[in-house]
């Protein structure tokens, strides 16, 4: 069965294509992405502007048209926070469902974090062992540990990298003051509500979303190279570069390396918010996870195929909301 797996985010729409019957990994067969930039047009009222909207929307209806002559089998399309939480969320997705020929659909974001938990646990093994994730995304950081394939806790705040940028950080580059305020809010949070993993057997911690990702890039480059690949974040080597970061504009941390020109403005506050997330539940380093969502998606999809024979819309209509 070829499954069109339509992920809708802050920054761009990504269609992928995978055979569910012929391979045990989440690996796509076929691929597109289109720019969405929601998060670019998404006020401090949470409203996505006109123009973001009809932006989102020929983004997927680029990708739906691109992959028709793929003929996948069925289509099932999410968004993320930047849909769910969206003050126009309903028009955003009406809109968005008709472009794509498909009801939009979106996850709790405790399902979400659920999702992504269970791909870095398929991902790195180890099962009854403890294992930890931090998921910095747009709109949400997500903490989740346990020891099998789901989570026994997770903890989803709404202190994502884009959220955090929109509330604390209007100008570019922000001003001394605005850093400030946005350490205070997400110190107190996170003191709040992580304070007790610092109390707990974390085991495994692993990395998952694009802005660790980057910002692991960024901390282990060096003059005359770059680590395009690295495999840990460490807060010793983080925690230096964020009053760099508070002293750029956006077109020039998007020169640094590892940070791409879409993510270049929410990165100050995404490399804030893990480094307070690491030093609050106690850990020095993350190993990156390469898989995420759309992978956590696809074996959610593949596993409930083999063991029930279920139809993936039906999954669908349990899954999403």
């Amino acid at each position: 069965m070829k499954l069109a797996l339509l992920d809708i985010g802050s920054t761009a729409a990504r269609l992928e294509i995978v055979d569910l019957d012929r391979s045990r990994m989440p690996r796509a067969d076929w691929s597109v992405k289109a720019r969405t930039r929601l998060a670019e047009h998404t006020g401090a009222d949470g409203v996505v502007d006109d123009r973001g909207v009809e932006r989102a929307v020929r983004a997927v209806r680029h990708c739906v048209r691109a992959a028709a002559d793929q003929r996948p089998d069925a289509l099932v399309a999410f968004g993320t926070s930047a849909v769910r939480d969206a003050a126009n969320g309903e028009r955003l997705r009406a809109e968005l469902s008709d472009a794509a020929g498909v009801r939009i659909g979106v996850l709790s974001p405790r399902d979400e974090a659920a999702v992504t938990y269970h791909a870095a646990r398929r991902w790195h093994g180890r099962r009854g062992a403890p294992m930890t994730t931090v998921d910095i995304g747009g709109g949400t950081i997500d903490v989740a540990t346990g020891r099998d394939l789901e989570p026994s806790e997770v903890v989803s705040l709404p202190l994502g990298a884009a959220r955090l940028t929109r509330q604390y950080l209007p100008d570019d580059p922000p001003r001394p003051d605005q850093v400030e305020e946005l350490v205070a809010a997400v110190r107190r949070t996170l003191r709040r509500s992580l304070s007790h993993f610092a109390e707990a057997d974390l085991g495994h911690p692993v990395a998952l979303s694009k802005v660790l990702r980057q910002l692991a890039v960024l901390t282990e480059s060096a003059p005359g190279s770059l680590a395009r690949h690295p495999d840990r974040l460490s807060r010793a080597k983080l925690r230096p570069w964020i009053p760099r970061l508070a002293e750029l504009d956006q077109a020039q941390r998007a020169a640094l390396p590892g940070v791409s020109r879409s993510r270049a403005r929410r990165i100050l506050a995404g490399a804030i918010a893990a480094e307070h997330i690491l030093g609050t539940i106690g850990v020095d380093e993350l190993e990156i996870c390469p898989w995420g969502l759309r992978e956590g998606l696809v074996f959610r999809f593949a596993e409930a195929r083999e063991c029930t024979g279920g139809d993936v819309r039906e999954l669908m209509t349990t899954l999403f909301r």
